[in-house]
């Protein structure tokens, strides 16, 4: 993470303190009396620990929060880390398995009953837990809420909204760098690195997901694999790429094309353009993600696209996450709040043919929608 032992100081200047305070203030509203945070996203945006976890088995912290105590649970691998990443709030180190430590802290805690994020924790480790909460004749109640604190990230704050606006700038500035050095005779695993590079070099800390470069039959594959597919000349390339600074990320889709292309690609990416822009419009606080999202299904439709437009959602909350709430798709209504970041990422698919996907980041105001993004949505970019 850049600069991460300063963080909180010398870049986004987060209010830990007063997020914590509200998670404890609320939980006097719940029916359990501590709440288990170990979702990454979640854990950081609380405390400032950063610290990536790859895998569903993998939890770098455990952070315990009952009203008036706050107490984060590493190993020996992180605990430097924690005390220099936070502050206000008791470490403690453990070099035991989670089944193991997390009832000895329950009990220390005088936990009754503990709320945890259960689509963060594995059902192995919570059967594990449950017994031996049992064989300890600890009378504790293991309760299931997930969004108990993945909610409160989906309206930013300004210093959010700031660093997903340098990542974003990071991102656009690299896509443009690399348009300098591409030709058609790149095979999309050349372009995919060197698109990397030129994000890594202009000043990311990583990127925000694997970057897809996918031309010809392979753009009609929404989440394709850079191949060694040569790209070649008056072929589609679909570009969907994003950098990650200070923990916060960017998202953007491109569709470019070396030389002339085929006409009914033209006309499909012109249609994609106004459907995309119809939506942006739509998008305004108090507006039902669900309806923007038929709404944009059914503007396809009747332009002929009904067998070849995206099936994929139309977009996605981002910012800490690259996906987080709230879904712009049909399968969640969600009422869309001021100062959300959502992206707009409508999709054309041929298959064996090509692909388009045009995708912007998306702030949700009161009456309007701000597009964050300042790279062109073109084509014709090389």
């Amino acid at each position: 993470m850049h600069n991460s032992g300063n963080f909180m100081k010398d870049y986004l200047s987060l209010n830990y303190y007063e997020r914590t305070k509200s998670v404890q203030n609320r939980l006097k509203e719940k029916s359990y009396d501590a709440y288990l945070v170990c979702n990454a996203e979640n854990r950081f945006y609380l405390t400032g620990f950063f610290a990536d976890d790859h895998f569903i088995n993998e939890i770098s912290g455990y952070l315990f929060i009952t009203e008036k105590k706050i107490l984060l649970a590493t190993d020996s691998r992180y605990v430097t880390q924690a005390r220099q990443q936070t502050s206000g709030i008791e470490i403690a180190c453990f070099n035991k398995y989670p089944e193991e430590f997390i009832p000895e802290i329950l009990e220390k805690l005088n936990v009754q009953s503990l709320g945890f994020e259960s689509n963060r924790i594995a059902v192995e480790l919570h059967n594990k837990l449950q017994r031996n909460i049992l064989d300890q004749n600890l009378n504790v109640q293991l309760i299931p809420d997930p969004a108990f604190v993945g909610d409160d990230r989906i309206v930013k704050d300004p210093g959010e909204l700031d660093a997903i606006k340098k990542a974003l700038h990071i991102a656009e500035k690299a896509f443009l760098r690399m348009l300098e050095f591409i030709n058609p005779k790149m095979t999309e695993k050349e372009i995919a690195w060197l698109l990397e590079t030129e994000i890594r070099q202009g000043g990311a800390d990583s990127l925000s997901f694997d970057i897809i470069v996918a031309s010809g039959p392979n753009a009609a594959l929404p989440h394709a694999i850079p191949t060694d597919r040569v790209v070649g000349e008056k072929t589609p390339i679909l570009f969907d790429w994003g950098a990650r600074l200070n923990g916060y990320c960017s998202d953007t889709s491109r569709t470019i094309v070396f030389g002339t292309p085929e006409k009914d690609f033209i006309e499909s990416y012109n249609v994609l353009v106004d459907t995309q822009k119809m939506a942006t419009e739509a998008i305004i606080a108090g507006s039902k993600s669900k309806e923007i999202a038929q709404k944009t299904q059914d503007f396809l439709d009747e332009r002929g696209y009904k067998e070849t437009k995206f099936k994929h959602g139309l977009g996605h909350g981002i910012g800490l996450a690259t996906h987080e709430s709230p879904s712009l798709s049909l399968l969640r209504d969600n009422t869309l709040q001021e100062n959300t970041v959502v992206t707009v990422e409508p999709g054309i698919y041929i298959p064996n043919r090509w692909g388009i996907r045009l995708e912007n980041m998306i702030v949700v105001k009161k009456d309007h929608s701000q597009i964050l993004n300042q790279l062109p949505v073109q084509y014709d970019m090389i």
